[in-house]
């Protein structure tokens, strides 16, 4: 069914005058009454009957105007529901996000993108997970984009990543810690005290490794787990110490950081399959992400 046509019927059904139809939609008379037929032929019935000068609608064709105008308007919202998405202004957007990364770092970049570009129409959805789960979700098209965490100059095959931030890693301590009121330690005092470390999987294992590693570090390891928040509880009742980002939770869960004298960075990367070959909308929120990083000073903490 010719879509051309289902615009002259609409127009032509609206008026029920041929000529003015016509002039309407910049064709000619003959042009509209050849839409009309073909329509008909190709639907069976007659849409429209002479009555004088002028025509009516049939039954038939009363019946077809509500669903041909619904079609049409459907078939035109479409178009520009495509058109947009072409051009990064529309569409659906998920988006990982490491678990040591802060929760306010996406609200407020949302918020943000939200401000910059009000006409936008961006469906966002957002998951949290450990670096590797983020990065086999990217792999199976789960996520367009995941923030996750990575070793300084570090590449992974068949991911784009574009540094971001850099944090480093602080010891953590209990409150009443003998080490608490120092205004830093070294990673050598650590060997002292039970250590609670990060299972193999969670991003930050393999890079507190790597500072262990290059610095001779044999941590005494009494607990493991997965999830960042129980390590930061099982601290702060006694049961350790341990190496974490810095965060705001800390304090209020009871616990005390204090700065390592040797280098313990880590970057916070945007990662992506082939951002290059990805939706615009992927492209334009890669772009915004990186630039509000670097707009609001993050880039080094």
């Amino acid at each position: 069914m010719n879509f051309q046509h289902l615009g002259y019927f609409n127009e032509l059904a609206e008026t029920q005058y041929m000529a003015q139809a016509a002039e309407k939609l910049g064709i000619s008379q003959p042009t509209l009454s050849y839409a009309v037929k073909k329509l008909e032929e190709e639907l069976g019935v007659p849409l429209f009957e002479r009555e004088g000068r002028n025509i009516r609608l049939t039954v038939y064709g009363k019946v077809f105007k509500e669903y041909s105008e619904a079609g049409v308007q459907q078939i035109q919202e479409g178009r520009r529901q495509l058109s947009e998405m072409a051009l990064g202004e529309s569409g659906k957007l998920s988006i990982g996000v490491a678990e040591i990364v802060a929760h306010k770092f996406i609200t407020d970049v949302i918020k943000d993108y939200r401000q910059v570009n009000p006409e936008y129409r961006i469906d966002f959805n957002l998951k949290r997970a450990v670096t590797g789960k983020l990065l086999d979700m990217l792999q199976s098209g789960e996520l367009d984009l995941a923030i996750v965490t990575t070793r300084p100059g570090e590449k992974i095959a068949g991911f784009d990543l574009v540094p971001m931030m850099h944090r480093k890693l602080e010891l953590l301590l209990p409150a009443g810690h003998e080490l608490a009121k120092q205004k830093s330690v070294s990673l050598k005092q650590i060997e002292q005290y039970p250590y609670l470390a990060f299972g193999e999987e969670h991003a930050l294992a393999g890079i507190i490794a790597d500072v262990f590693a290059k610095n001779d570090i044999h941590p005494q390891i009494s607990s493991v787990t997965d999830d960042m928040r129980t390590l930061v509880d099982l601290v702060a009742i006694g049961e350790g110490v341990a190496l974490l980002p810095k965060s705001k939770y800390h304090e209020s869960a009871g616990a005390i950081a204090v700065p390592v004298r040797e280098d313990t960075s880590y970057t916070i990367s945007l990662a992506s399959r082939n951002l290059a070959q990805e939706p615009k909308v992927a492209q334009k929120m890669a772009s915004f992400i990186v630039d509000f990083c670097q707009t609001r000073g993050l880039t080094w903490s």
